[in-house]
């Protein structure tokens, strides 16, 4: 099982420490809520609860994004966890990785006329390139420079 982390960009860690640091503030306010409306029943009480329940949740996500987003590489099969949440594509899908040398972007072609941009680090490159072609020789990888092919 081979792993390549997300590498994020700045601005999305800023919106994700944003909507982390808003989600912290709505569910402390939340809590204090159900503190002060405590004596009540009914429909303010449950409404923060279930709010607490939502903001909660996100914080979770978000956390979960920051921690766990990455490629895995494991039983013919690549694995894009964004969080919690993932997706798996088999190996043998994927007809073609190109790498775009100006932008310096990877991009992963699959037998159904979709692609992917991988987001890892460009170090990694040629050791997710190597990982994938490892269980599927049949993988052609190319590289490109303004839409021009070079030699391999």
């Amino acid at each position: 099982m081979k792993k390549f982390r997300f590498r994020y960009s700045p601005l999305v860690w800023v919106l994700l420490s944003v909507v982390l640091i808003i989600c912290i503030i709505g569910l402390s306010l939340n809590i204090l809520n159900i503190i002060e409306y405590s004596f009540a029943k009914g429909y303010k009480l449950f409404s923060y609860i279930a709010l607490c329940v939502m903001t909660g949740f996100v914080i979770v996500f978000v956390l979960s994004v920051f921690i766990y987003g990455r490629y895995v590489i494991k039983k013919h099969a690549l694995y894009t966890y964004f969080g919690f949440i993932y997706t798996k594509t088999d190996i043998k899908d994927i007809v073609q990785i190109t790498h775009f040398k100006k932008s310096d972007k990877l991009v992963v072609y699959f037998s159904d006329q979709k692609y992917s941009v991988i987001v890892i680090s460009p170090t990694e490159y040629e050791r997710f390139i190597l990982e994938l072609r490892k269980e599927n020789p049949q993988i052609i990888y190319t590289s490109e420079i303004d839409g021009e092919q070079m030699p391999e």
